[in-house]
């Protein structure tokens, strides 16, 4: 997870795609425009146009993960221009690395149907999550792209999960639950809480 637009998108999908490369095509990018100022103006960029810097970043690192002609890939956008550019590795996963769009606003869910391949909300449930999650989807359809083959990833406790709440949160939609552990600096304690939540999940090895 990262806030994409303290970062520069050519180093970045070169980096993104590294990581990729060498974890046998295991990566998913989360991403936040942040919510910050000081640290979002730190790393150089205007706090007022961080969605529009997103969106064009976002494009970036698509076309240079995409196989580039024998001359490189060119841009001339509002935030960043380039020619020739070559970015190499390039994704182990088909279609490139997956990027889901952290937040729990609009136009997190917009970007997400725009550019994204599913929606990470933060914070949000019952009517409020569901309307993000159409509205992504709308989004997905109004800019030619498949609306079904969009991911929605929900948090939950790692302690407090159970089968049941599992079950609730598959039927809001969710392909992926991301569970957060209790924070600790026993290692102990954090297998046991690892252990006791896939037992009761049912994921206990054999």
């Amino acid at each position: 997870m990262l806030v994409l637009p303290n970062h520069h998108p050519v180093v970045l999908a070169k980096r993104l795609a590294t990581v990729d490369a060498l974890s046998g095509g295991r990566l998913r990018l989360v991403v936040g425009m942040g919510w910050m100022r000081e640290e979002i103006e730190a790393c150089g960029a205007d706090f007022e146009t961080r969605g529009r810097r997103g969106d064009e970043q976002l494009r970036v690192l698509r076309m240079l993960w995409d196989d580039t002609a024998p001359g490189g890939a060119s841009h001339d956008g509002e935030f960043f221009r380039f020619e020739g550019a070559m970015s190499y590795p390039k994704p182990v996963q088909e279609g490139g690395i997956p990027i889901h769009i952290g937040g729990h606003s609009r136009a997190a869910a917009r970007r997400a149907g725009r550019y994204g391949d599913g929606l990470q909300p933060l914070g949000v449930a019952g009517d409020e999550l569901r309307g993000l999650v159409a509205l992504m989807r709308e989004e997905a359809g109004r800019s030619g792209r498949d609306p079904d083959a969009l991911e929605l990833t929900l948090g939950h406790s790692l302690s407090a999960v159970t089968p049941e709440k599992a079950e609730k949160l598959a039927a809001l939609g969710a392909d992926r639950l991301v569970l957060r552990g209790t924070v600790t600096a026993d290692l102990g304690e954090a297998v046991d809480e690892l252990s006791a939540c896939a037992e009761r999940l049912g994921l206990s090895g054999s």
